[in-house]
């Protein structure tokens, strides 16, 4: 069971979800990649990340560079906080309490005290009437970062934002610890993906040229590294 819910309000603009999932027997998923981070509270049982287990109270995911390998154990609950690319270091500092080491062990007990989605719908109240407007700097990255998830060129995506390219980098790269290229690549395969899941049959050199990629070959090499599967596996598992 998977319980999700997307925020409304100043939150909106730093997170993407608030999570809970419940297991009834031990699995395995691979999560997608999309070049942000998450919190992940694992509330009973054993939930391992790419063969790593998972300790209590709370676990931090790196930026997503390719996609992980989720393994569950029977009757586990696991919650989690998924935030936009870029925002983690900003949010730290601007609502430090909330973010703080102190304060994730708190939200973490909450959640094994209350209903874990009603127990993260409140703390979203709770970061909407602290978190600020973002900075000058920040709105710079965000808005890079937008327009490469709509899949514009990187040049375009440079040239629509008021800031020098390389200060541009330096500021995604620090925020992000991904550089502005490796967003573009990410989310490329995951325009493949998606057009894959709204068509398994497509013509793979049809879903290239739609996706941004130089022809099917380049297409599957990318596809591969960031998704940890073939498109054409990927087509066939999703006809199976």
């Amino acid at each position: 069971m998977l319980q999700r819910h997307q925020p409304d309000g100043r939150s909106q603009r730093y997170v993407q979800a608030v999570w809970f999932a419940r297991s009834l027997h031990s699995g395995t998923r691979w999560l997608p990649c999309d070049g942000a981070q998450g919190i992940v509270f694992v509330l009973k049982g054993e939930v391992s990340l790419d063969e790593h287990k998972l300790t209590a109270p709370f676990h931090i995911q790196p930026p997503s560079k390719h996609a992980v390998k989720l393994s569950y154990s029977a009757d586990a609950e696991f919650a989690g906080i998924r935030l936009y690319p870029a925002r983690l270091k900003a949010l730290q500092q601007a609502v430090y309490p909330l973010l703080s080491e102190p304060g994730l062990c708190t939200l973490a007990e909450q959640l094994r005290q209350a209903p874990p989605l009603y127990t993260l719908k409140q703390w979203l109240q709770t970061l909407s009437s602290a978190v600020p407007d973002p900075s000058y700097a920040m709105q710079h990255t965000y808005q890079l970062i937008s327009a490469l998830m709509q899949l514009l060129p990187l040049e375009d995506a440079y040239r629509g934002v008021p800031l020098g390219i390389r200060q541009l980098e330096r500021q995604v790269k620090s925020q992000s610890e991904l550089t502005p290229k490796y967003l573009a690549r990410i989310y490329r395969v995951r325009h493949a993906q998606q057009q894959l899941r709204n068509n398994p049959l497509i013509d793979l050199a049809q879903l290239a040229q739609l996706s941004g990629f130089s022809d099917q070959a380049h297409l599957t090499r990318e596809f591969k590294h960031i998704l940890k599967i073939t498109p054409g596996k990927y087509a066939r598992q999703l006809s199976a």
